[in-house]
């Protein structure tokens, strides 16, 4: 019994996107700051609330709580981010493993030119060519977490797991 890489069972969605092989991940970073306190002014004694978002405290200053709950909403908006991140990569690394184990050829391909109810649709699909290649065409920039899904089914299609 070998180990095989699970296959996720993501619903699949269709999206947009010249044949091609994938294109590298691009890179890009995420970061976060966000402190509060409630301090207390050593000249006269009075609390005040302070907050910043910058890593050098740049934009260190006394807030009202309004715009403390505002900075608290944008945070979360960007930990949003941080998490599909996250998915993202696990949905490329997760994709480079189905690939390899399962000898395929990623093609992406370039449906600017399609009509549009056509490319609207289309996911992916696969092909078996003269030599046995298994070969999976996907839209290019298709967004990772679904070329994962629309692969994942391929494959349990081509294995006779549906």
């Amino acid at each position: 019994m070998t180990n095989k890489t699970p296959l996720p069972a993501i619903p699949l969605q269709p999206t947009a996107a010249d044949k091609s092989e994938p294109a590298a991940p691009v890179e890009r970073s995420l970061s976060l700051v966000l402190e509060a306190e409630v301090m207390m002014d050593d000249d006269n004694g009075m609390l005040s609330l302070v907050a910043s978002t910058d890593h050098h405290l740049s934009d260190f200053g006394e807030v009202a709580p309004a715009r403390l709950r505002r900075m608290v909403a944008e945070a979360r908006a960007k930990l949003d981010e941080f998490e599909r991140l996250a998915n993202e990569y696990e949905a490329i690394d997760t994709l480079r493993a189905i690939v390899a184990e399962h000898h395929l050829h990623v093609e992406e391909w370039d449906l600017a030119n399609q009509d549009p109810q056509f490319r609207s649709k289309f996911v992916a699909f696969a092909a078996l060519t003269e030599d046995g290649q298994r070969v999976v065409v996907v839209p290019k920039g298709q967004d990772p977490v679904k070329r994962l899904a629309a692969v994942a089914e391929l494959v349990r299609e081509m294995d006779g797991e549906v």
